[in-house]
């Protein structure tokens, strides 16, 4: 008799370190679930992989519906395309080398057998979709008790999650911003198909298509369009691309600025004017003592604008993967870095000796019982923890590293010691302030000096050294003879859309989740929609089409409907969760204004299917007399005559 069924997101990532920290051991039955006693229960751990369900096709719901079916116009008509009852169907394909349709039965089978589920998937908002509309499709929704938000992968904290479970009503709001983000994609890609290939046709561009679509790829070509077009029309000398500030200058060599500046340099000008009599000023000074703190541990685009830094010109993935594979490092699920104290003290401190000796560094290392809090505020991502790149819970040999390819040293190397630079002491600095005012106008300056290295005794973990202390000169306060200058304060154009950038834009303008942008990015580049030149991201003319063929799609509108999917789940700037549907009736507002505007345009006998995109056929006969046929012209060339007359195929059984 099984007593509890937990649900799990991944196998190797989730439900076996689940097991051994519940189980106590690794014990799979003949489904390849995991099975043991937790707590007096007989318990089995199940797991699923990633969505194993689909959103139904528009033509699904309806021929009418149908891009094959139905003509431009009548499908036009009927957007936006929202289904009385929005649908799901099971995905095609496999899990391992099982069938997701066999993963779903063991599923199901192991939800029955038991008293009461667990769900333990992903703790964001795409791990509970993925977990609960399995959980409602198998009929097993009833069985769920608890919802389990696992943080952290440290043993103790796993087991501390499950003892804390949550009841699942807790789990309702992140489960409607999952619902509204699937169906905002859905309305915005899939079913807004007839506006878009419309648009495309009536715009000339009949032959060429664009590719996947949807809210999220668009988004990011208006991006990277609008991004490209301001820096390749940037005017420096533009007003609103400057502003003005005032200098105060000292005759002993301080240069203080002031905190506050003017839009024009005419305003700035008569500032000084005004005051060309003060020709003294007192100076008071304020000192400190600065925490410096070593750098966060790696991300993914972190390591990537590393690697780029350090001129490794190979794609880092492949190295990545295999390190991971080997146990040598973590492997970032996502771009939220946050690792907790526990998964430190469990997971990083035992080892760091041994790969402090490894690397052959000569530092000193702090007791554990010195770490207190995580190191970033995670506040609004406490459903959403994963642990960044640190040294795994594996350790190379001296000779298993030397054996490795020199990028994948490179890698391990600054990896460890990003995960090692948070246990040695913080950096300290001193620090003194330069203080005055003039009328209402306040001026500032600051000069700072290491006084303890601390963490920066390793080189390689700054990006440039500061001053050592005895050659930092700190000049003393008091009335000073003083002179004004106009300082001329340019405003920098947006930097390029690179490969170690983008995800994180992406992720800050609601553009798909961490867990998705990756792919989307390398989706793109498929399509033909976006390019990287070497140095930067491009939109191709296949790209352009998302930016100029799509009112709908304004950058604008993108962000803000990114807003309401965490506004849904109470992450938002409000902390009062907006009703579930505001997303989705907002994109299909959008959706009607598109369909009023274009509707006029469209020719009533206009077809997506015209002679003009019939390709020609021709045909031949194979030695087995079978006949086959062709298109004449084939990615820009056009078979002859005698090419297409029939051919024996001597070397081929067709």
């Amino acid at each position: 008799m099984v007593n509890l069924f937990i649900l799990c997101e991944k196998n190797t990532q989730q439900a076996n370190p689940f097991a051994k920290a519940l189980l106590g051991r690794v014990n799979r039955n003949s489904d390849g679930f995991y099975e043991g006693t937790w707590r007096g229960n007989n318990v089995v751990i199940g797991y699923l992989g990633g969505h194993l369900y689909e959103q139904f096709q528009p033509g699904d719901y309806s021929s009418s519906w149908s891009a094959r079916e139905a003509k431009p116009q009548d499908l036009v008509k009927a957007q936006p395309l929202i289904p009385k009852e929005w649908k799901i169907k099971e995905k095609k394909g496999k899990v391992g080398k099982q069938t997701i349709h066999e993963l779903l039965m063991k599923v199901k089978k192991w939800g029955n057998h038991a008293q009461e589920i667990y769900l333990a998937t992903d703790p964001d908002r795409e791990g509970t979709l993925l977990g609960q509309e399995v959980l409602r499709e198998l009929g097993l929704m009833d069985k769920v008790t608890k919802r389990v938000y696992v943080n952290d992968m440290a043993e103790s904290q796993i087991r501390k999650s499950f003892e804390q479970a949550q009841e699942i009503e807790n789990d309702y709001l992140l489960y409607q911003a999952g619902l509204e983000r699937q169906r905002v994609d859905w309305l915005g890609g899939i079913a807004s198909f007839a506006l878009i290939k419309s648009e495309n046709m009536l715009k000339g561009r009949k032959q060429k298509g664009t590719g996947s679509i949807g809210r999220v790829k668009s988004g990011v070509a208006i991006f990277i369009h609008q991004v490209n077009e301001k820096i390749d029309n940037w005017d420096e000398n533009a007003p609103e691309n400057n502003k003005y500030g005032i200098v105060m200058k000292t005759s002993d060599g301080l240069i203080l600025k002031s905190e506050r500046q003017a839009p024009r340099e005419a305003q700035a000008e008569n500032w000084v004017k005004k005051h060309e009599q003060v020709t003294q000023a007192m100076v008071e000074t304020k000192d400190s003592l600065r925490q410096v703190n070593a750098p966060m541990f790696f991300q993914l685009s972190d390591i990537q604008a590393w690697a780029k830094q350090n001129k490794i010109q190979k794609n880092i993935m492949p190295f990545l993967n295999n390190l991971a594979l080997k146990g040598y490092i973590t492997y970032p699920r996502t771009a939220i870095n946050v690792i907790s104290k526990s998964f430190r003290d469990e997971n990083l401190v035992p080892n760091a000796e041994n790969v402090k000796g490894l690397l052959k560094l000569n530092v000193e290392l702090p007791n554990k019982t010195t770490f207190d809090k995580p190191w970033i505020n995670n506040t609004k991502v406490k459903n959403a923890g994963h642990t960044a790149n640190v040294y795994g819970d594996n350790l190379p040999t001296e000779a298993a590293l030397q054996g490795l390819e020199s990028e994948e040293q490179q890698l391990y190397r600054i990896i460890s010691l990003r995960s090692l630079g948070p246990m040695m002491p913080k950096g300290v600095d001193k620090v003194r302030e330069y203080l005055s005012q003039i009328d209402d106008m306040p001026f500032k300056a600051s000069r700072s000096a290491i006084d303890k290295k601390g963490w920066r005794v390793i080189t390689e973990l700054i990006k440039s050294q500061k001053k050592e202390s005895n050659e930092t000169v700190f000049l003393d306060g008091g009335l000073k003879e003083i002179t004004f200058e106009v300082e001329r304060i340019k405003r920098h154009p947006p930097v390029r859309i690179t490969r170690a950038n983008l995800p994180k834009l992406m992720e800050k303008y609601g553009l798909g989740t961490p867990a998705t942008q990756e792919n989307i990015i390398k989706e793109m580049i498929e399509y033909g929609q976006i390019k990287f030149n070497g140095k930067y991201y491009e939109v191709t003319e296949v790209g352009k089409m998302l930016v100029f063929n799509q009112p709908l799609y304004t950058f604008e509108s993108t962000k803000e409907l990114g807003k309401m999917l965490l506004d849904i789940q109470g992450l938002g700037e409000s902390d009062q969760p907006i009703p579930a549907g505001t997303a989705v009736n907002l994109l299909a507002n959008e959706i009607k204004k598109w369909k009023e505007e274009l509707l006029p345009k469209l020719p009533a006998n206009m077809s997506f299917f015209d002679a003009y995109e019939q390709k020609e056929k021709v045909s031949m006969t194979t030695s087995k007399g079978k006949e086959i046929k062709f298109n004449q012209e084939f990615f820009g060339h056009r078979s002859s005559s005698e090419e297409c007359e029939p051919v024996s195929y001597t070397h081929l059984t067709l």
